[in-house]
This record gives structure tokens, C-alpha cells and sequence, in this order.
């Protein structure tokens, strides 16, 4: 049984200063996955909304409307599920960053995650430093096995199958630091 770093991946309204997300997903160490909609009608000035991003994602706001959960209700799910000091790893950078604390602020009365966000190539890289010194093949290396990772799950722009590749990038980036 291998236990794995924690992966998150969000979905979100827009890449505009006044997005908000709108699915969040996360793993479990066995790599289950939980992954919730966030209703953007429970909060007054969550009204930014990309039809763009629509398209990418197929995420209505009327599926959120009906589908979708508080986000004190997200809050309370990531609180329950995620350990105070965790370390969970995204591939979206200061965005997903961002977008954790702009629901953590509407739906939580301290605003604060307890638990830190950092991109998941530091976990990735740091496996795979361990086969290739040179940094240029390193990321050579890394970009092939995301375009293998990607091959390996059915869709992307969901935050569930996004978490989906996330782990299975880091089993390949594992597997290939075992080969040494």
C-alpha cells in the first residue's frame, strides 16, 4: 500500500481578479478522491462569470445553483478531510492558492485554511531529481510524463479528474526515481 502526498484541484469562475471557485476536489493519502460544486448564489459578489471558462470546464452557474454546496459547507468538508498543517499540493499555482483563500474567507469565520497549498511540482521534481542532476532532462523528463499522465485519466478541466492526473503523475514520477 503507498501513501501519497495530497492533491487539490479547482475549478473556478474566470482567471479574473474577482473569480471564485466553483469545484474543489482533493485526495485522500490511498488516493480516494472527494470533490464538491460550490453554489456562487449563497455569496452577494460572487457574480464574475466566464462563459469562456464554461466551455473549458462545462460547469453552468445553474448546475451550481442546483448541485452545488455553501461554501461554509466546502469549508467544513476541507477541515474534516484535510489536517491542520497538511501540506496539499496543486498544479494551479498562486491561483489555486488564491482561489482556497477566497473561499476560506467567505465560508469560514476565522478566513483562514488551516492547511498550506503549495504547486505539486515541488513534490514531482524532488522525486525526480533523484535520476536526472540536469535540470533542462529533469524537465524534459517531467514534461513526458505529463503528457503520459494526461493519457491515463478520461477528460481534464474537472477538478475530480484533474486530482485524477495528479496522481498519476506522481505514481510515474515515483516509479521512475525507484529505476535508479
Amino acid at each position: 500500500m503507498i501513501v501519497m502526498p495530497r492533491f487539490l484541484d479547482i475549478e473556478a469562475s474566470s482567471l479574473n481578479d474577482s473569480s471564485y471557485p466553483i469545484e474543489i476536489a482533493w485526495s485522500y493519502p490511498l488516493g480516494d478522491i472527494e470533490s464538491h460544486l460550490i453554489n456562487p448564489y449563497f455569496i452577494d459578489n460572487w457574480t464574475d462569470w466566464s462563459f469562456k471558462s464554461q466551455q473549458i470546464h462545462n460547469i453552468s452557474r445553474k448546475q451550481l445553483r442546483e448541485e452545488g454546496i455553501s461554501p461554509r459547507a466546502m469549508c467544513t468538508h476541507m477541515i474534516k478531510s484535510i489536517s491542520p498543517g497538511e501540506i496539499i499540493y496543486a498544479d494551479g499555482g498562486i491561483f489555486d492558492e488564491n482561489w482556497i483563500n477566497v473561499v476560506f474567507l467567505e465560508g469560514l469565520d476565522a478566513g483562514v485554511p488551516p492547511f498550506t497549498v503549495k504547486h505539486s511540482d515541488t513534490v514531482m521534481i524532488t522525486l525526480l531529481e533523484q535520476i536526472e542532476n540536469d535540470p533542462i532532462k529533469r524537465w524534459k523528463l517531467y514534461g513526458d510524463l505529463k503528457v503520459e499522465a494526461r493519457k491515463m485519466v478520461d477528460g481534464q478541466h474537472r477538478a475530480k479528474v484533474d486530482v485524477e492526473y495528479l496522481i498519476e503523475l506522481w505514481k510515474l514520477c515515483l516509479i521512475m526515481s525507484q529505476n535508479i
